[in-house]
């Protein structure tokens, strides 16, 4: 809508006059349609909403505003978005390590126990048998079999089966000659198995052989005894030795007092070391030792040896002294 003043002026509507904001309007105009073009004008200003009306902003710089609160609330959610992400990552990196972890711990092979050996030659395989005894096979299908009793047996390619015993030094022969080293444990014997009375609850003989042991006892003295020969040796600190038997009592360093006793068997008393006992006429040692303990060695009765108790013959009595 037009208006016009009192000289016969327009404005209302592209004349600028009585108008505030909005376009400056030319108001000399050559061109015919000028009136219908700035009417034009409003209108589409209108419609864009670049004009102000009554204290409010523009419509165009609402929508900005409001495309920037928009934009600031989608960078607030990206932002929480992006913490969560790496919180989730962290999350997940450990637990990818704990499983990787515990991947590593279940594929990693167990060593195998090679009880009562230290090492076995490699390509082993160990199986347990059902009596609680142990099967090693070796990689050339030799085996050895460990039983609940600790005996040892070798099994060889051909089915022939060897009773094994250890040597010294804990070390085990095969047939074939190959030698697998034991744990000092599995030498062990008890008291009774080795035919000892009288020794300390805390020391174990060693089995350095078939039918034979070894004891380290207090004060730097050593047993060994020798079931086959029926003797036992004394080895003292001082690096003399005493062997006892019922068939040959000496002296090895030092000299020995033997006395017969009636029934068949003999006392002796080392001079210098001090051990001192009897010796019955099956074999059986009875010895008081010079640090404080009392033992008495028992033998396997039918060994084949000289001190049969059997016989009605006195045994032999060889009485030596060696410097």
């Amino acid at each position: 809508m037009v208006m016009f003043d009192e000289e016969g002026f327009g404005y209302g509507y592209g004349y600028g006059y009585g108008e505030e904001g909005g376009p400056i309007i030319e108001q000399t105009s050559s061109s015919e349609s000028h009136y219908e073009l700035m009417a034009l004008a409003r209108l589409i200003a209108d419609g864009l909403g670049v004009t102000d009306s009554e204290g409010e902003p523009p419509y165009l710089q609402q929508i900005r505003d409001g495309l920037a609160e928009i934009k600031g609330i989608l960078q607030q959610s990206h932002d929480a978005s992006e913490t969560l992400r790496a919180e989730a990552q962290t999350v997940l990196e450990a637990h990818a390590e704990s499983a990787q972890q515990y991947m590593q711990a279940v594929d990693q092979p167990m060593p195998p126990n090679f009880d009562p050996f230290v090492t076995m030659p490699a390509g082993t395989v160990v199986r347990d048998l059902p009596d609680g005894g142990r099967l090693f096979t070796l990689a050339d299908g030799v085996m050895v079999r460990v039983g609940p009793d600790g005996r040892l047996t070798a099994i060889g390619m051909d089915g022939s089966v060897a009773l094994l015993e250890p040597a010294r030094g804990c070390v085990m022969t095969l047939p074939d000659g190959r030698e697998l080293s034991l744990k000092p444990e599995a030498v062990r014997m008890t008291h009774e198995a080795a035919g000892i009375e009288g020794l300390p609850l805390d020391i174990d003989p060693n089995q350095t052989a078939q039918g034979r042991y070894r004891i380290e006892l207090p004060g730097g003295y050593r047993l060994d005894v020798f079931q086959s020969e029926r003797t036992a040796m004394i080895g003292n600190p001082a690096g003399t030795s005493v062997v006892l038997g019922i068939s040959r009592i000496e002296g090895v360093g030092e000299d020995i007092e033997v006395r017969l006793v009636p029934g068949g068997a003999k006392g002796f008393t080392a001079t210098e070391s001090g051990h001192k006992g009897v010796i019955e006429a099956n074999g059986t040692i009875h010895v008081a030792m010079a640090n404080g303990l009392d033992l008495v060695i028992h033998f396997p009765d039918d060994d084949g040896s000289n001190g049969d108790p059997g016989s009605d013959t006195p045994p032999g009595c060889i009485c030596e002294e060696r410097d």
